[in-house]
């Protein structure tokens, strides 16, 4: 019997298996990273939307929100023709069902529907809920279209 070290075929195996596992890892850290990403972008939608309607109760005016697939707008006023206050690039298009929400001096809209993140992973939440006198995040119902019914309050 021969106690020198390996031989080369045990070697070839174990950096086949490294080389097998890591390709594994890889994969399975890019779907948590879009999990997360998706579901961070929801989040700051959703911060966003209620901070602007909570000044919109306490400044006693209006902030409007205008949401496009790859970026939404906020204004200072129910007027979109003017240079906007703040501008958020999207890194995940969101398809909403609503394009313009506007928060009146009670808090309140009447531009109710949803905001739904493109998304076919199973991320916790993926979605924004605007109804009168609330904003809701959940998760959307796979398979169907981005309206409030099909979304899943959290």
């Amino acid at each position: 019997m021969n106690n020198r070290g390996f031989t080369l075929m045990e070697l070839l195996i174990v950096i086949a298996l490294i080389g097998i596992l890591s390709a594994m890892g890889t994969f399975a850290f890019s779907q948590y990273s879009k999990k997360s990403h998706i579901v961070n972008q929801t989040r700051m939608l959703y911060g966003d939307l209620m901070e602007y309607r909570i000044k919109a109760l306490y400044e006693k005016k209006n902030w409007t929100f205008k949401i496009s697939p790859t970026s939404y707008d906020i204004y200072s006023s129910a007027d979109t023709t003017v240079e906007p206050v703040s501008t958020v690039i999207l890194k995940y298009p969101v398809y909403p069902n609503i394009t313009h929400i506007t928060f009146n001096s009670r808090g309140l809209t009447t531009n109710i529907g949803a905001v739904c993140v493109d998304s076919v992973s199973d991320a916790v939440v993926d979605s924004v809920v605007i109804s009168t006198t609330r904003v809701k995040i959940g998760k959307k119902k796979e398979g169907t279209p981005c309206v409030s019914d099909n979304i899943n309050a959290k």
